[in-house]
């Protein structure tokens, strides 16, 4: 994992980390425009910091959560961390064509609740509600990250970005590992 102090130098060319959406959306904005601009180190690094440790994971969930899930997410972010270097510096590469970014906030009790019409229940898919109802921590802010071509109304999202008290990080797809029988 990459230093705080190293996470922040490189990010603070374009912007200063802080707790908002707008930040959140400035960040992914720098990350794309790394990764079309060809900076393989920038977008390799600032990938690198939206990906969870054991101790980032825990601020993300519960403080009872179980063994196995917390095993399977560990595993699940170490394998991004394992894979070809090129490969993770775009992973979260979108189309040049969707240029517009929407960050979408709930908090783990909205996606729990799911109520028809709330930006959890439009915006966030269902496995992050199951998410919500038995592993996500109470009272944290999770953010869908949305990049869309204009005047479209669906693109690509990235899923459960959350602040973890100094820097943002991204949970991801966790539903696809978590609870597997």
């Amino acid at each position: 994992m990459l230093t705080t102090a190293l996470v922040l130098t490189l990010c603070a060319q374009d912007f200063k980390q802080e707790n908002k959406p707008e930040n959140l959306k400035a960040c992914v904005a720098a990350l794309q425009k790394a990764i079309g601009a060809g900076d393989t180190k920038t977008s390799l690094a600032m990938t690198k910091s939206l990906l969870c440790d054991e101790a980032r994971l825990k601020k993300a969930l519960k403080e009872d959560v179980a063994k196995e899930p917390l095993d399977a997410l560990i595993k699940m972010h170490k394998g991004y961390l394992d894979t070809d270097e090129a490969k993770l510096a775009t992973a979260l590469k979108v189309k040049p064509e969707q240029t517009e970014i929407r960050v979408h906030g709930a908090t783990t009790e909205e996606i729990a609740k799911y109520e028809k019409d709330s930006v959890a229940f439009k915006e966030f898919p269902g496995g992050a509600k199951k998410l919500a109802e038995t592993i996500l921590r109470p009272g944290v802010t999770f953010y869908e990250v949305e990049f869309l071509e204009p005047g479209k109304d669906a693109g690509m999202k990235f899923h459960l970005f959350f602040w973890d008290g100094e820097r943002w990080a991204m949970l991801g797809a966790a539903w696809r590992v978590v609870d597997k029988k």
